[in-house]
């Protein structure tokens, strides 16, 4: 080999050995930046699991009425250890911090998530501070008008179920777990179930042609403009006030003798949580739809004016009121608007007049567009909801609808329960 072949053979060896250490340092930020998104992850998941385990916690400890501060201390503390199993699931332990203050069970817990591609970089934790209060009873309370669309069309398929089948499981979900234990009597729930009329028991003295002093049982449209948009009790000697306006034989085949065979009847709020539950599992769809009819109900339901007052004062600070309407079309059916007018744009008219009004009374309305497909009427159940980024739902079939009311019972779960 000659003098010229042996400096060529070692130049080469010297270069690859250069492209090797070149290659392994420009790896080092593609593996750190790895790295960082792999450990990031890792901790926001450490820390969601913290958040839930620690409001899981608060509750069960604040709802827990006959205990003391040192017991509720102390059943908070096992209670997030039974639901965060730190040391198997993300390798580090912690402690809550719990006290109680002003009626408020509040929990911190302040944590190192250990990292491991991170630690090429020198970053050995990720810091975390979960933090949650939840109102000692008396805390506030829910009372909840459940204003659920029963029209026909509620009986056809989306996704391969029926829908007021995937409406009715999801609404006895949403009851069943709201009661649940030491909360069962903070919470009330009442049923207007509606279709193209409302079928309801009143005194006499509200229906238009029914006997004073008794009380009359049947299906109604809504009352007279502009009564119908608001929550005032019907006067005497004002039959315009008063519901029955429009009754069978107008309606022909669609009146009122179906509405009893398939239960569709309005439940006033009460505490009856299994009656609920029963009627939900034995109502089924009938005629046309009238929300705006189902909503004005919703919200007597809640008023403490007449025909329904066994509620809490409209101006009680310790009870939220809440209206969730669900409905799976626009509405079809006529009411009554101004100078006597009666068309179905006045229906939509009044529905934004009565959410309108119902919010400004601090009722919290929650709105659920189901299989809808009316861009108008689903614009008009965001506008309706007291907060759309909250308490507006879009549901295309069972399971969203099933996954939309847990976030309703979520939300509600930390409007009453958790104060932060």
């Amino acid at each position: 080999m000659t003098k010229l072949e042996t400096r060529i053979k070692k130049f080469i060896a010297d270069r690859a050995a250069n492209v090797g250490v070149m290659f392994a340092l420009a790896a080092v930020p593609v593996v750190l930046a790895a790295g960082v998104a792999v450990d990031y992850a890792r901790a926001s998941s450490a820390s969601s699991e913290v958040q839930a385990a620690l409001d899981t916690a608060a509750v069960a400890a604040a709802a827990s009425t006959e205990m003391t501060d040192p017991e509720r201390i102390k059943l908070a503390k096992d209670m997030f250890a039974r639901n965060f199993d730190e040391e198997t699931s993300f390798g580090f332990s912690v402690e809550p911090v719990v006290t109680i203050v002003n009626d408020q069970v509040k929990m911190t817990v302040d944590m190192q998530v250990p990292m491991t591609l991170m630690k090429l970089a020198g970053i050995n934790n990720l810091d975390f501070t979960s933090t949650t209060e939840v109102n000692i009873p008396a805390g506030k309370k829910a009372e909840i008008a459940l204003v659920l669309d029963y029209s026909g069309s509620m009986g056809s398929s989306s996704g391969g179920q029926v829908k007021y089948i995937a409406m009715r499981d999801a609404a006895v979900d949403l009851v069943t777990d709201l009661t649940e234990g030491e909360n069962a009597d903070k919470v009330k729930f009442g049923l207007v179930p509606f279709s193209h009329q409302v079928q309801v028991s009143l005194p006499g003295d509200y229906v238009v042609g029914a006997t004073p002093g008794q009380t009359w049982t049947g299906c109604t449209q809504d009352r007279k403009y502009p009564f119908n948009t608001t929550d005032a009790t019907p006067l005497s000697g004002n039959d315009d006030s008063k519901w029955g306006q429009v009754q069978a034989p107008e309606h022909a085949a669609w009146d009122c003798s179906g509405y009893g065979p398939n239960n569709l009847v309005v439940k006033p709020i009460s505490d009856d949580h299994a009656g609920v539950i029963n009627q939900l599992n034995s109502m089924t769809p009938y005629a046309w739809t009238h929300i705006a009819l189902g909503f004005e109900y919703g919200w007597h339901l809640v008023s403490d004016t007449a025909p329904f007052t066994n509620v809490a004062a409209n101006n009680d600070t310790e009870t939220q009121k809440y209206i969730i309407l669900l409905t799976d079309g626009a509405q079809t059916e006529p009411a009554f608007g101004p100078a006597g007018t009666r068309t179905v744009a006045k229906g939509e008219q009044n529905l934004e007049t009565l959410c309108t009004a119902a919010k400004a009374q601090n009722v919290t309305v929650v709105t659920v567009a189901f299989d809808l497909n009316s861009p108008a009427t689903e614009n008009r159940l965001r506008n309706c909801s007291t907060d759309p980024a909250k308490h507006f739902f879009i549901a295309e079939d069972g399971a969203a609808l099933a996954a939309v009311f847990n976030q309703i019972k979520a939300a509600i779960t930390a409007e009453v329960f958790i104060s932060k």
